[in-house]
């Protein structure tokens, strides 16, 4: 996975998305939280998990809360 700081790429009010084996951050989204939460998405990727993307948000949250904990 490749961190890229863009903003410009990120759009519709996201503070971070992941797109095919990259994850894009605004300044304002470059957190721990939101880092962790964007690797859960990059490992789901890798690993070929094929769930629904509420399921996967929500697994992505829980992820980056327990981490932090």
């Amino acid at each position: 996975m490749k961190i890229t700081l863009d903003g410009r790429k990120v759009g519709n009010g996201n503070i971070a998305i992941y797109f095919q084996n990259k994850a894009y951050f605004s300044k304002r989204g470059l957190k721990k939280r939101t880092v962790l939460h964007e690797l859960y998405h990059h490992l789901a990727y890798v690993s070929g998990l094929d769930v629904s993307k509420t399921k996967e948000e929500r697994a992505a949250n829980s992820y980056a809360r327990d981490f932090l904990n």
